[in-house]
């Protein structure tokens, strides 16, 4: 009996430790990432986090973790060197310990990692998206008679302050030159007067949450009351891909990653049905060896090699395309140096942002040579903020405000008021729509509002904050009319519909 309560108080301190530290970890280094987003990747299975991650992690916490587990331990140690304490006294004092211990590293954990939202999400009710969402399913959208195909490239953790402050940024110097001027000499909707860009609302801040809201115009709110792994990915949400494939677009998404991660394949088979490749596909149809993977997958120049493939394939047959391109060499952390990279910079990170503006740029420029081209608006939009906030804030210039990145090359309508604006990710929706001269009733879709129009987005209604709290709060509407699901708010998680 002895010896399992020693194995149990051991295993407690060492939780606590474990929880101690990793909450210290996730907050210097992730300060955008709190316990909904942990509970959102644990309930999506562990095979959600990058292993390069993880394992940086476990090196950089492994030293701190012995040290705090041995100073943790050192009262009882001092407590057994005392001959006064009895075993069986030493013994209640311990088994005490290591309880108050684990509470605390709770205690801990949540009031570091946010963990008010989490219970905000389950229990508090909002009425904000019922209020203002715009069910694009029954808005009457039309289509010019010739249509214009529709490039998007999701660019991995692309914001404005990794341009110049100068164009706009928040750096001191140049490191992305070509995406600076896209943004410079095309339409860029801006917070400011110079190159600016889009606010990232809650519910909006990783890949798959990011793409969901500009191309729905809707949050993920999901991360404890739906399996992404379902094919009702937001069964009653309907955005860009939906519409586009009603019309006849031929519909493919290519990406470097494994489709599966995140729910991105759901995404994108539920709504739009694309053709998908990912890396499997790649592997699959022997383009790629699996043994050869890297980073988390393939790297970015296969992904616009092949990309320049898929488009001209796409743009042999007879009906308009939008090929969808999701960059990865620019994920936390630090990113993927591909071999050959120019080392221009002091960081990794700067080289591999300058080294994708410059694939990214490569790209655009190939695809004005080719007689696509005419017909084609090229998107590039970054699918959220950076998530290694140290790298941002420790190098951009102070005060710097930081929004996510966009540009629009080769719309078919002219922006006339994409300056100083106040908006967000869901806004992307209804404006990539009108970019490629489609019309929309009423310039709203989801919760975003067409920003060629000149309706007001919910952010210049109601301002950020405001929106933002709401979005953090449980939604009934959400649950039951996007995803629709049965939902359980005391457990907060679905019941299955039968």
């Amino acid at each position: 009996m002895k010896k399992i309560s020693n194995i149990l108080t051991g295993i407690l301190f060492g939780l606590s430790s474990l929880i101690i530290m990793a909450t210290i970890y996730i907050s210097m280094n992730y300060k955008r990432q709190g316990l909904k987003e942990i509970m959102y990747h644990l309930n999506k299975g562990v095979e959600t986090a990058e292993p390069t991650v993880v394992i940086e992690g476990i090196k950089t916490c492994i030293i701190p973790f012995i040290i705090l587990t041995l100073l943790l331990l050192l009262p009882i140690h001092i407590l057994k060197k005392k001959k006064k304490v009895s075993e069986k006294k030493l013994h209640r004092i311990k088994i005490g310990y290591a309880m108050v211990l684990m509470v605390f590293s709770f205690s801990v954990s949540f009031v570091m990692l946010n963990g008010d939202e989490y219970v905000k999400a389950v229990f508090v009710e909002s009425k904000m998206i019922e209020e203002n969402y715009v069910d694009a399913s029954k808005v009457d959208i039309k289509f010019p008679d010739k249509k214009q195909n529709l490039i998007i490239i999701y660019s991995e953790s692309m914001e404005n302050a990794v341009l110049s402050k100068e164009a706009g940024g928040g750096w001191n110097y140049t490191i992305m030159p070509e995406l600076e001027e896209y943004a410079k000499n095309n339409t860029n909707f801006s917070d400011t007067d110079k190159v600016g860009g889009f606010k990232q609302l809650d519910g909006t801040s990783w890949t798959v949450a990011g793409m969901t809201a500009s191309q729905t115009g809707l949050p993920i709110k999901g991360f404890a009351n739906n399996d992404y792994k379902s094919e009702k990915f937001l069964e009653g949400a309907y955005g860009l891909g939906d519409i586009l494939q009603k019309e006849g677009y031929n519909m493919e998404v290519i990406m470097g990653s494994e489709a599966e991660f995140g729910g991105k394949k759901q995404l994108y088979q539920r709504h739009g049905n694309y053709k998908i490749f990912d890396f499997n596909y790649a592997c699959n149809t022997g383009r790629y060896n699996r043994e050869d993977k890297v980073w988390w997958g393939y790297d970015d120049s296969h992904l616009f090699q092949w990309s320049k493939e898929e488009a001209l394939k796409l743009a042999q047959e007879d009906k308009p395309f939008n090929l969808v391109i999701e960059t990865v060499n620019t994920h936390y952390r630090d990113g993927y140096l591909e071999e050959g990279a120019p080392l221009k910079y002091d960081t990794q990170y700067e080289n591999v942002y300058s080294h994708s503006s410059s694939q990214i740029g490569d790209f655009i420029e190939w695809a004005k040579q080719q007689d696509f081209y005419e017909d084609t608006t090229i998107v590039v939009i970054g699918d959220h903020l950076g998530m290694q906030d140290n790298f941002y804030t420790n190098n951009m210039v102070e005060n710097y405000e930081r929004t996510v990145y966009n540009t629009i090359i080769n719309p078919r309508i002219e922006a006339k008021n994409n300056k100083n604006r106040n908006f967000s990710t869901f806004d992307m929706a209804p404006t990539i729509l009108a970019s490629i001269g489609a019309e929309i009733e009423g310039n709203k879709l989801g919760l975003g509002v067409n920003l060629y129009s000149g309706e007001k987005t919910l952010l210049e209604k109601y301002g950020f904050d405001y929106i933002d709290e709401e979005l953090k709060k449980n939604s009934t509407f959400y649950n039951e009319k996007i995803l629709q699901e049965d939902y359980d708010e005391a457990l907060g998680s679905p019941v299955k519909k039968k």
